[in-house]
């Protein structure tokens, strides 16, 4: 299990998992390759009433799963590169 946190979030690689320590939100991650795509797995029903509300509501799930997707995916790489080194 490689974590490496970000933030207010926590990258799981091995469990394909980002969670947002400050809000609860849990953003999972489909798909191989280069290009994981994320999706909420899960999110505080306190939250998605608040958020729901919201004429940006929408919005603000949009860039929620953006913020998980970009430290994903930068753990992602860092772990491949530092996986590359020691293999070469």
């Amino acid at each position: 299990m490689i974590q490496i946190a970000q933030g207010e979030w926590i990258a799981d690689l091995g469990a394909r998992v980002c969670r947002n320590i400050s809000n609860g939100i849990i953003v999972g991650f489909q798909g191989k390759g280069n290009a994981p795509l994320g999706k909420i797995h899960y999110m505080p029903m306190k939250l998605l009433e608040q958020w729901a509300q919201k004429p940006d509501g929408y919005l603000l799930i949009q860039k929620t799963v953006m913020d998980a997707e970009e430290v994903f995916l930068r753990a992602h790489f860092e772990n491949k590169i530092e996986v590359d080194a020691i293999l070469y």
